[in-house]
């Protein structure tokens, strides 16, 4: 009995062992700058989890607090790992997140996004937050105010002003480049050719 114990814990290690996180200190001025995109929402569906051990949530967002994005956004998360997270369709959340690159949001366990309770004994957020998800959504509210939702042009004027990003070349550049291509392949296979 204690052999197939010792498998048992040896074969499932990975999974039970918690994921570490630093003790979080209560939302305050100087954790709010660290986030891009702070917002209260409701989880409207849950993508599958990649190879890669990624999955996507999507929000739409009840109540903005800070960051440039619309109603509705995707939100990519751990699906794999000890530190995964859990989404479920209909969940409230209070969401904490920054952006990997343009429109692309992402979220990690080990910052203080919390799920909404009903009952206030299940919220385990609490003892990181020092204060409920109502009291927390109040003080976001006073420090930040509600924002404006950005507008589908607004996203694109910000994604032009954000700098360098791959252009494509024109018509005329593709077939010239297609040309010097077919030129070179020719003078290849002429070269190969005469060899033999």
């Amino acid at each position: 009995m204690r052999i197939l114990f010792v498998y048992f814990l040896l074969l499932y290690s990975g999974v039970l062992f918690a994921c570490e996180c630093k003790p979080l200190n209560p939302i305050s001025n100087e954790t709010i700058k660290s986030y891009n995109v702070i917002f209260y929402g409701k989880v409207d569906s849950v993508g599958m989890c990649r190879p890669n051990g990624i999955a996507t949530a999507y929000f739409t967002i009840l109540e903005l607090y800070k960051g440039p994005v619309s109603k509705h956004v995707k939100v990519d998360y751990d699906c794999s790992s000890s530190c995964m997270m859990s989404f479920s369709k209909g969940d409230d959340w209070l969401m904490y997140t920054t952006f990997q690159h343009f429109d692309l949001i992402t979220v990690n366990i080990c910052d203080h996004s919390r799920k909404y309770f009903s009952d206030q004994s299940q919220d385990v957020y609490m003892l990181a937050a020092h204060r409920s998800f109502e009291e927390e959504k109040l003080l976001l509210k006073k420090v930040l105010g509600v924002q404006e939702f950005v507008k589908y042009n607004e996203l694109n004027k910000i994604h032009e002003q954000m700098g360098p990003r791959n252009e494509q070349p024109s018509v005329m550049n593709k077939f010239l480049l297609l040309l010097i291509s077919f030129s070179v392949m020719a003078l290849v296979y002429y070269i190969t050719r005469k060899k033999k």
